[in-house]
This record gives structure tokens, C-alpha cells and sequence, in this order.
């Protein structure tokens, strides 16, 4: 079975560190990126399983790299931020978002809603 891969994009690099190493438990192999537009070229060429993205970026924000990797891949995608404005969660899962969780999280609960994501079967296409 091929391990799957997941893309983590978050500029604080603590936070980035403590998603990584999560996610690295979960048994994903990690690309780390922290700007839009590198995480944007992670999803693009590692096909990830999984994609969590913080709302502010460098480069362009949340939504528009939720935006842009929508053309290319239907890997789940979870914000995890410290907005907590609904109108910010709403703009997050109407863009593509699959999930939203609010800084701080517990560690555990980024697992069980990845590995929950990861449950959702895959449809093909028409």
C-alpha cells in the first residue's frame, strides 16, 4: 500500500512543525510549503492525499490557493486557522474547503478529521 502524501501549508514555522508532525504520525508523508504559491506547486506535483492550509499567506491567501488547486485535485482540504469569523468559514468551504478547524487545535482532533476525510469514498468523475 502507498503511504499517502499530504501537503501542509502554514507560515509560522512552529505551527507548520506541530501539523507536520501529526500528520507524519497519522502516517502521511509530509510536504511542508509556506506561501501560497508553494503550496500551490506541492499539490501540483505530489498529487497529496490530504492538503491543510492556513488563511493568511504570503504570495495570495487561503481562498485562492483553495481556488487554484480545485482545477487540478480533489484531495481534501482542511483551513486550520485562528479566524474564527463565521463569514471567514463560510468563504472557506464555499471556495472548496472541505473542512475548517480553529487555532488552537488539539492534535488528535486534526487527526481524527484527516483520517475522517480519508474515509469518504472517491467518485469518479462523469
Amino acid at each position: 500500500m502507498k503511504t499517502p502524501a499530504a501537503v501542509v501549508i502554514e507560515d509560522d514555522p512552529d505551527i507548520n512543525l506541530l501539523i507536520s508532525t501529526i500528520l507524519r504520525k497519522s502516517g502521511f508523508m509530509v510536504h511542508a510549503a509556506a506561501t501560497g504559491p508553494a503550496g500551490v506547486q506541492a499539490a501540483l506535483t505530489t498529487k497529496p492525499s490530504l492538503i491543510t492550509t492556513d488563511m493568511d499567506l504570503p504570495g495570495f491567501d487561503s481562498l485562492e490557493l483553495i481556488r487554484k488547486v480545485r482545477t487540478f485535485s480533489d484531495a481534501p482540504i482542511i483551513v486550520i486557522s485562528a479566524n474564527d469569523n463565521i463569514r471567514a468559514i463560510e468563504m472557506s468551504l464555499s471556495a472548496g474547503a472541505d473542512d475548517f478547524l480553529v487555532k488552537p487545535f488539539r492534535p488528535r482532533i486534526l487527526q481524527a478529521h484527516a483520517e475522517a476525510l480519508l474515509r469518504r469514498p472517491v467518485t469518479p468523475p462523469d
